[in-house]
């Protein structure tokens, strides 16, 4: 009976270390079916397609200017051609939203 109870207790380490290695396979499973998930069904974009600037919203209304402490909001966030596209452009100063002391490299600044 020792016998039984001693490899019982050999079993119990490998049968952990399998359940770890299935967990943390299933874990980069889904990782990997949600990238391509995202891929796949266009989930929210991470630059505007329209200016190449990193999105601040979920539909890209709201961009941040690289290079520059400030985030843009499209004016007419329908518009495609970047000569007729117009931007609000804010920093944040003192606590307070100033206009942005950098100009944008494309669209109208508006403020």
């Amino acid at each position: 009976m020792a016998a039984r109870a001693i490899q019982s207790n050999r079993s119990q380490p490998n049968m952990r270390r399998a359940t770890v290695l299935i967990a943390a396979a299933a874990l980069l499973g889904s990782g990997i079916l949600a990238a391509n998930a995202r891929d796949r069904f266009g989930g929210p974009p991470d630059h505007d397609p329209v200016t190449g600037y990193l999105c601040a919203s979920t539909n890209c209304n709201v961009v941040r200017m690289p290079n520059a402490n400030c985030i843009c909001e499209k004016v007419n966030p329908g518009e495609q051609r970047l000569t007729r596209l117009k931007l609000a452009c804010y920093a944040k100063t003192g606590g307070h939203w100033v206009s942005c002391p950098v100009r944008p490299r494309f669209g109208i600044m508006v403020n």
